[in-house]
């Protein structure tokens, strides 16, 4: 009897603990005013449930159609912004917000120690401090002197088409996944430009060490989980038993053991001055010891790389997937840019120089590629400061509260882009409308997040891209093996797209 008592007495308290906070919600809550999913507003399992799915790029701008509503309430305290006007707001240069602790999922442990990044570290003051060495490596004057780097590696990627699947005009016998192909060129670019050494995915025709698969499974891990950080504390983050994929821990080892090798053959003279004079950024940062002695040692060297290993081969083969295969699925579009490629007959691989502004229908491709399908498609969150922020339709939002941007959301705003956001078409971006082809850009180049946290390898991702395609199309004609075929997507902070069969057919 008094066991049913006790129990009886846990179920009403527990009752009233809900009643009470349903109640909360609807009547006192700061954030009652923001419309959202019922369930978003009492825990974030809810979207942590919904990202694992993988399409939470399309969910967050479903929610926005839904509700009808530049601000939507995605978390108990978390809510997701359709303003483009508020991206330099929210991501701003200077007196930046902070990240929330969505990020610090992708800590690192090694040996018991957690790890911060660059890119996921919440310190402002930190972060711009080891930021200011290299910023200025950054620039695409500066890029361009690692183009050489890239022609390496995008001759190694056409000889291999050529030798594997390159079809004569009318026939259709070899197939190619440009999924993975792709893929390989975007990291082997990373490595080259980085180590001054491929990773060896296209010699080798293969996920070399597992670099790609691991860096996904940890991918598919921070997702879900970066929607309810707190869980991974029990999960990667638990000292006694880790559970989870180990986020970002291969690329680091790699790293690190690639900095021990290149300072050895220093030490050695048996490393000489690259081909050429081209000098990757592995070097460019070794030589920043004797500027910056108290700040430069291998651990920080390896935290700069780490930038280019975490987004430069996942980020940028995305945009590459989505490219070619919206190009396969769009004809029209197709035939203009293959026209316009023929008409300026480049020399191969396609130098920037010819390219740059000569090509303004490729331009115009790689902006509505980055626009309909950015690489990164989830919220950048961040924790609005003191003061709060006041939207500009009036409502308040409190300080403490997370709010952000999905690149996927405002990419598809139709007062910047017109009605046809849902569709691909490149003509949108050719216009003699200066104002109209600005705010579009601004609102597209959110893709590459903006602000102090900016990314950083942009321009390169500009670089790479342009020649990739200036030479692919220029050379052969890809199209999908069934043009009724769809492939198949997940997002998990970065997109991931897979099952691309392809015809390539040598044209020139």
């Amino acid at each position: 009897m008094t066991t049913y008592i006790g129990i009886s007495n846990i179920t009403w308290g527990l009752g009233l603990l809900v009643i009470i906070r349903i109640t909360w919600e609807l009547l006192f809550s700061p954030l009652r005013a923001f419309p959202g999913p019922f369930l978003a507003r009492f825990t974030d399992l809810w979207r942590a449930i919904v990202t694992a799915q993988g399409r939470i790029d399309s969910t967050h701008t479903l929610w926005h159609r839904k509700y009808n509503s530049s601000a939507v309430r995605i978390g108990p305290n978390t809510i997701s912004i359709s303003d483009p006007n508020l991206i330099k707001t929210i991501y701003a240069t200077k007196d930046a917000w902070t990240k929330s602790h969505m990020y610090r999922v992708n800590d690192v442990l090694i040996k018991g120690q957690r790890i911060s990044n660059i890119f996921n570290t919440q310190d402002n003051v930190w972060h711009d401090k080891v930021m200011k060495p290299i910023r200025g490596f950054w620039t695409m004057t500066k890029v361009l002197e690692v183009e050489g780097l890239i022609d390496e590696t995008l001759s190694k990627l056409t000889e291999k088409l050529d030798a594997k699947f390159a079809n004569e005009p009318g026939d259709s016998s070899k197939v190619c996944m440009m999924n993975d192909w792709l893929g390989y060129f975007a990291w082997d670019v990373t490595a080259n430009i980085s180590f001054g050494q491929h990773y060896g995915f296209i010699e080798q025709e293969r996920d070399v060490d597992n670099l790609i698969v691991d860096s996904t499974k940890g991918l598919y891990y921070f997702g879900p989980i970066s929607q309810i950080p707190w869980v991974d504390y029990l999960l990667d983050k638990n000292p006694l038993v880790r559970i989870g994929p180990k986020p970002t821990l291969t690329g680091v080892m790699y790293a690190f053991k690639v900095v021990a090798q290149y300072q050895r053959e220093i030490a050695q003279k048996d490393r000489t001055e690259n081909p050429g004079g081209v000098h990757h950024y592995l070097d460019k940062y070794i030589k920043l010891k004797d500027t910056y002695p108290d700040m430069v040692d291998d651990n920080q060297i390896v935290n700069w790389l780490m930038l280019n290993v975490l987004a430069g081969g996942d980020t940028t083969s995305a945009i590459m997937r989505a490219l070619v295969y919206h190009l396969a699925k769009t004809p029209t579009a197709y035939k203009k840019l293959t026209d316009e490629l023929d008409s300026a007959q480049l020399s191969l691989p396609a130098p920037w120089r010819d390219i740059n502004g000569k090509v303004p229908y490729l331009e115009a491709v790689i902006r509505e590629t980055i626009r309909i399908n950015p690489g990164l498609a989830m919220v950048l969150e961040r924790v609005v400061p003191e003061g709060g922020l006041t939207l500009p339709d009036g409502r308040f939002i409190p300080a403490g509260t997370k709010v952000g941007i999905n690149p996927h959301v405002t990419s598809r705003d139709p007062e910047v882009f017109g009605a046809d956001v849902d569709e691909f078409n490149p003509e949108r971006w050719i216009t003699k409308d200066d104002a109209r082809l600005r705010k579009m850009r601004d609102t597209a180049d959110f893709a590459f997040g903006g602000g102090n946290r900016v990314c950083m390898g942009r321009y390169l991702a500009q670089l790479e891209i342009c020649k990739l395609f200036a030479t692919l199309y220029s050379l052969y004609d890809i199209k999908l093996v069934d043009p009724e075929h769809e492939w198949k997507y997940h997002n998990a902070w970065f997109v991931y797209q897979w099952d691309m069969p392809m015809i390539i057919t040598r044209r020139r």
